[in-house]
C-alpha cells in the first residue's frame, strides 16, 4: 500500500484535475448552445438556395461547369477536425471514416490529397506520411463565412483547371449533445439536392447568369454550414468527455479516500502496537 503522504498528494492532484474538467464542461456547454443555434439556423437558408438551383437544373437545357462529371483520377478530401484535443473519440472516428475512403479510392487507382481543416487532421496525416495539399487551422476559433468562401473558391478553381476531378468533405455531423456522426459529402462536381419539389419560378436576368452566381454561392455557404456543424459537434463531444472525466475523477477520489483511511488506520494500529509493546517491555 502506498504511504499516507503519497495518497494525500494524489487526492490533491485529482481534485485539481476535477476542477479543470468541470470548468471545461461548463464552458463547452455554454458554447454548445450558441453553436447549435447557428448550425440549425443555417439549414433553412441552404435548403432554399438548393431548391432554387434544383429548379434551374431540372431543365436539362441548363448546366453548370461545376457540375461536370468526369473520370476520377485525383480527388481532394477536405477533413474538418478540431484544433484541440480533449473531445473524446470525435477526431478518431472521423479519421477512421476518411481512411476507409482513402483505401477505396487508392484501390481504384485514384490519387488522393488531403486538405486538413484543423490542426488535429494536419498532425494526424503528417505523422502518417499521407499526401497533404493544404492545411487551414484556427477555423473553429476564428472561422468565418469569408474564410470558408476563400477555401471554397480555391477548390472551385482547382476543379475547373482539372487539378481535381472531385472534392469531398468529411465532417462530424451534429445530431445531439451526445451523438455526432462522421459524414461524407461530395461538393464537387456539384449535385443539386433540394429538399422538396423544384419550384416553378420566373428567373431574372436569366438561368445561365443565375447558375454562374448561385452555384458558387451555394458551395460557399455549404462549406460554411459544415464548419458550423463541426463546431457544434466539437463542443458537444468535449462537454461529454469532460463530464465523463469529472465523474471518473470523483470515483477516483472516493477510492483514494478509502485507501487514505485504511493507511491512516494501519498507521494508528502500528503506533498502538508499539506503545503496547513498549509498556509490556517496561513492566516485564
Amino acid at each position: 500500500m502506498a504511504s499516507l503522504k503519497v495518497i494525500k498528494k494524489r487526492i490533491t492532484s485529482v481534485k485539481s484535475t476535477q476542477k479543470i474538467t468541470r470548468a471545461m464542461k461548463l464552458v463547452s456547454a455554454a458554447k454548445l448552445k450558441r453553436a447549435t443555434e447557428r448550425a440549425q439556423q443555417s439549414r433553412p437558408y441552404e435548403d432554399e438556395l438548393s431548391n432554387m438551383v434544383t429548379s434551374i437544373l431540372a431543365d436539362t437545357r441548363w448546366s453548370s461547369g461545376l457540375a461536370e462529371k468526369r473520370e476520377l483520377k485525383r480527388v481532394a478530401l477536405l477533413v474538418f477536425s478540431s484544433d484541440r484535443g480533449l473531445c473524446g473519440s470525435l477526431n478518431a472516428n472521423l479519421f477512421k471514416a476518411v481512411s476507409k475512403r482513402v483505401s477505396e479510392l487508392s484501390s481504384e487507382g485514384v490519387a488522393v490529397e488531403i486538405v486538413a481543416l484543423g490542426k488535429k487532421a494536419s498532425d494526424f496525416y503528417r505523422k502518417r506520411g499521407v499526401a497533404g495539399f493544404a492545411t487551414h487551422t484556427d477555423l473553429i476559433r476564428k472561422g468565418s463565412a469569408e474564410k470558408m468562401a476563400n477555401i471554397a473558391r480555391e477548390m472551385r478553381t482547382l476543379f475547373r483547371e482539372q487539378r481535381f476531378d472531385a472534392v469531398e468533405v468529411f465532417y462530424s455531423r451534429f445530431i445531439s449533445a451526445i451523438a455526432q456522426k462522421p459524414t461524407q459529402v461530395q461538393v464537387l462536381p456539384f449535385q443539386a439536392a433540394g429538399t422538396g419539389q423544384p419550384k416553378q419560378c420566373l428567373f431574372e436576368p436569366g438561368k445561365t447568369e443565375l447558375l454562374d452566381s448561385l452555384v458558387p454561392m451555394l458551395l460557399d455557404f455549404q462549406l460554411y454550414r459544415l464548419l458550423l456543424e463541426s463546431i457544434a459537434s466539437e463542443h458537444a463531444a468535449r462537454m461529454a468527455a469532460m463530464e465523463s472525466a469529472t465523474k471518473n475523477s470523483k470515483e477516483m477520489i472516493e477510492r483514494l479516500t478509502l485507501l487514505r483511511n485504511r493507511a491512516r488506520q494501519a498507521l494508528i494500529t502500528k503506533e498502538l502496537m508499539e506503545i503496547i509493546g513498549g509498556a509490556e517491555a517496561i513492566s516485564a
